[in-house]
């Protein structure tokens, strides 16, 4: 139980170091990117911290997994995946030659949709395993729809981005 309780003060403490949660001294950097960039690196940290409780909690009360299950998924989705959306889509093209990403709306929409489909599925799998709703047993499928067409936009994006010239390149492809 002790361990299960560093969990919660490892995320805040790492959150809190990080200085997620204060005004930047600077902009954002966030050209080439969508201008929701900022928000989805810090909702990314309320995911970890979501999964960090639910890990208490399941710790306390999970019967049926549905607790732990949650809280796999927080972490994984949550916040693993949101930060490889939100930093690869950044970071990846500048060190894959030089590349524009090649649509921020393209970006928006993968994060926009993972968020949803993990809200969905870490919101109805305590429910559905713990058996307090039959419901949520038809929202899980529909949460794995959705954030498989997050993971399909994101790799569009990508592959749409490496498939242009890049960006120091495209001047003199056009000229000839």
């Amino acid at each position: 139980m002790l361990s299960a309780c560093l969990i919660p003060a490892a995320a805040v403490t790492a959150s809190i170091g990080l200085h997620i949660w204060q005004k930047p001294l600077r902009p954002a950097k966030i050209e080439g990117v969508h201008r929701s960039f900022p928000f989805f690196i810090r909702a990314a940290y309320v995911w970890l911290l979501i999964a960090s409780g639910l890990w208490v909690l399941a710790a306390w009360a999970d019967h049926s997994g549905g607790i732990w299950g949650a809280a796999r998924h927080a972490l994984t989705v949550g916040f693993i995946a949101t930060m490889v959306f939100s930093i690869g889509q950044r970071v990846l093209p500048a060190f894959g030659g030089a590349r524009v990403l090649y649509s921020p709306g393209l970006m928006f929409a993968s994060l926009a949709t993972l968020t949803l489909g993990c809200a969905l599925r870490v919101g109805s799998e305590i429910p559905a395993y713990e058996g307090y709703s039959q419901i949520a047993w038809h929202v899980l499928p529909c949460s794995a729809v959705i954030e498989l067409l997050a993971v399909s936009l994101f790799a569009v994006n990508l592959l749409a981005t490496f498939a242009r010239p890049p960006a120091h390149l495209r001047s003199v492809i056009a000229v000839n």
